[in-house]
């Protein structure tokens, strides 16, 4: 996998952990920039910037393109490279990193019954943005925490799981490539056709025909 894209959770999480590169990272959102511009922005040294844009390059996260200026030599670009769904869920029990791949058009749909309100310069218009705000968040909110059960729940059976490799005295061997196989944090697309969820889907069916051997074993 090329430096620009995301290669490893880690690196993406060593990444996000400054709060100075999240912040690189919202103002790339908007349109790409070139150093300088966000050293004027962020107010800090052009050079302590390159460092920030060259971590967030080597997780995957940003890229360069060359740019035309007006005002002298061509300058580097910095944009965004990735369209990903990044999201970690700690619970008692229960500890679940996700990153997904999101859509290829360039702009996503909107969620049916939900608009962008006309933002004319008024009170009534600003309303009506707050208002529809309020009910995406809420959304969201309700997403979260719908995740959250899931994966409290997926816990759960792995957990139950374990118990019975652990009841039948299962070789070490065999309960570690279950483990491995019901590790919500291992699937990583090898092929970029293949989605996470078909990948996990295929780890399931490996570890049901492995367990249904070691039952029959018994």
């Amino acid at each position: 996998m090329s430096k620009t894209e995301p290669e490893d959770i880690d690196k993406v999480f060593k990444a996000l952990g400054h709060i100075t590169r999240r912040r690189i990272l919202r103002l790339l959102a908007q349109h790409p920039r070139y150093p300088y511009e966000l050293s004027k922005i962020l107010d800090l040294n052009r050079r302590v910037v390159l460092k920030h844009l060259d971590a967030l390059q080597e997780a995957g996260l940003v890229e360069v393109e060359p740019g035309a200026s007006d005002l002298g030599p061509d300058r580097t670009y910095y944009k965004l490279n990735v369209r990903i769904g990044l999201s970690t869920t700690i619970l008692p029990n229960t500890f679940a990193v996700r990153m997904s791949q999101i859509g290829g058009s360039h702009i996503l749909a909107i969620p049916r019954g939900f608009v962008v309100p006309d933002a004319s310069p008024d009170v009534k218009a600003v309303k009506g943005l707050l208002s529809e705000l309020n009910r995406v968040n809420t959304k969201l909110k309700s997403i979260d925490e719908e995740r959250a059960r899931f994966a409290s729940l997926r816990s759960r059976i792995i957990q139950k799981i374990e118990d019975i490799m652990t009841e039948c005295n299962w070789d070490a061997e065999s309960c570690q490539r279950v483990r491995s196989l019901l590790d919500p944090t291992s699937t990583q697309r090898n092929d970029k056709h293949t989605t996470i969820e078909d990948e996990w889907s295929e780890a399931l069916k490996e570890a049901l025909k492995l367990l249904e051997q070691l039952l029959q074993n018994r």
